[in-house]
């Protein structure tokens, strides 16, 4: 047996000791954890670094409280240890946005008002439920946050842009910040991170069958996971989920504003790490933003 094998196998069997391993599926392109299929029955995750672990315990502890609490399935933990944690497989391919854009305008309806449900369900928990400190979300969406970042921008990025692009980035912040309470908003449970490799999909992506991968999940602008929305699958999907999520239109602005600077925010931050992969990390996205503030 490979070396490798041999390890993933001892890894496996630390937490699950009396499961028969058929096959696994390694995925180690995440941040913060290395991720085993086994058998196609189990996922296995196993933390990369220290300050990992703590985010896998507000992770399984989020998943376990939301089990009873989501009309849409999302992971259920059964069992953990020191830095790995394990559930059952959900089974769904990757809802991507041909697979939203082939359903049809009927099936495309059905899926914006099954998500819209569920982000309406999360972001309207009672905070006052929670018996630990939920960490807040990473995702930046304070002023003072975003007027750093824009300093950032104009000291390392301006100098690769031209000047049209330069024009779209003025363009983008200065709503934000000539309006006061622009970023003001109700904290709420928010995912943080809603990509399309996060939500699943039956095989013909006629129905949203869960939502994985609560890791960066915390208290924030719940405008945020609507700008994650316009920013993978445009205006046309979330113009449709107004019918399950009627407040929607009071984070339309700033879900404009996330779902367009977040590029920025990665260009950044692979300028500053030296990591090119923040640089296509947002490569194939809808990019039919509307600038208005009506949907």
């Amino acid at each position: 047996m490979p070396d490798q094998d041999a390890y993933w196998h001892e890894q496996i069997h630390r937490i699950m000791p009396d499961l028969e391993i058929i096959e696994y599926e390694l995925h180690q392109e995440g941040l913060v954890n290395d991720v085993l299929i086994v058998n196609n029955e189990w996922v296995i995750r196993f933390t990369k670094t220290e300050w990992g672990k703590e985010i896998m315990e507000n992770e399984d502890r989020l998943m376990t409280f939301l089990q009873s609490r989501l009309s849409l399935p999302v992971p259920k933990p059964v069992k953990r240890g020191e830095g790995v944690i394990a559930y059952r497989h959900l089974v769904g391919e990757h809802f991507s946005r041909e697979a939203w854009l082939k359903a049809g305008e009927t099936g495309r309806q059905a899926l914006a008002d099954k998500l819209g449900t569920f982000l309406h369900e999360l972001h309207h928990i009672d905070l006052d439920e929670f018996d630990w400190d939920v960490p807040h979300s990473y995702a930046p969406v304070t002023r003072e946050t975003w007027l750093e970042i824009h300093d950032r921008v104009v000291d390392q990025v301006y100098p690769l842009l031209l000047p049209h692009q330069i024009d779209w980035v003025e363009g983008l912040f200065f709503p934000a910040f000539s309006e006061p309470d622009f970023f003001e908003f109700t904290p709420a449970l928010v995912h943080a991170d809603l990509a399309p490799y996060h939500i699943l999909c039956d095989p013909e992506g006629e129905c949203l069958t869960a939502v994985i991968d609560f890791g960066v999940a915390g208290f924030g602008d719940p405008a945020t996971d609507v700008g994650s929305l316009l920013n993978y699958y445009g205006e046309a999907l979330v113009a449709k989920i107004q019918n399950t999520y009627p407040e929607l239109q009071r984070l339309i602005p700033r879900a404009r504003f996330y779902a367009q600077a977040i590029e920025l925010q990665w260009v950044l931050l692979g300028l500053e790490t030296g990591e090119n992969y923040w640089f296509t990390s947002h490569l194939g996205g809808a990019r039919d933003i509307r600038g208005d503030r009506v949907i």
